[in-house]
């Protein structure tokens, strides 16, 4: 995640120096461009595993609420051992996708020919994210806590959560 926001910070710095210089009319050069266009991906790749892991991703808790205890923790580990399978899939798959663009010494970005910029530059984020997506997924199924807290349309907090959890079971 440090990465992806210390990448998120030069695409603003990037993106004012574009704009200013065209602005004003001065050359400026058009890597920025490029850098500003991938950084999109590689910010998506290289933060995910880490929303993952703070339970900042999408996630619906409505059936896992209606649920006991003990099946709640047994259908959490499931759906992310579910899950950690998937990103490891999505994980081989692309990897084999870079793995082509790297040996072919022929496979250039064609929208930025006059760059030279090779194919893979862009699809080496995938692999290596969803790795990690799949790591962080999987470190769900084998902790104390489940990812799923089993309460209802609570923020993903986990301050907030465990305060909610006092109190309910103060009130029983």
């Amino acid at each position: 995640m440090a990465a992806a926001s210390v990448y998120v910070g030069m695409i603003m710095v990037l993106i004012v120096y574009v704009t200013v210089f065209r602005t004003v009319g001065w050359p400026y050069t058009p890597y920025a461009n490029i850098a500003i266009e991938y950084g999109f991906i590689y910010i998506l790749f290289l933060g995910s595993p880490w929303l993952i892991r703070n339970r900042g991703h999408i996630y619906i808790e409505i059936l896992t609420a209606m649920i006991p205890d003990r099946a709640r923790r047994v259908l959490s580990r499931t759906i992310v051992i579910a899950c950690a399978a998937i990103c490891f899939v999505w994980a081989w798959y692309t990897w084999q996708l870079f793995a082509e663009r790297w040996v072919d010494e022929m496979s250039f970005d064609e929208l930025r020919a006059q760059f030279d910029l090779r194919l893979w530059m862009g699809t080496i984020p995938f692999p290596l994210g969803f790795f990690l997506m799949g790591i962080e997924f999987l470190r769900f199924a084998f902790t104390r806590h489940p990812m799923h807290s089993g309460v209802a349309g609570i923020a993903s907090d986990r301050i907030e959560l465990e305060e909610h959890q006092r109190d309910l079971a103060r009130e029983r």
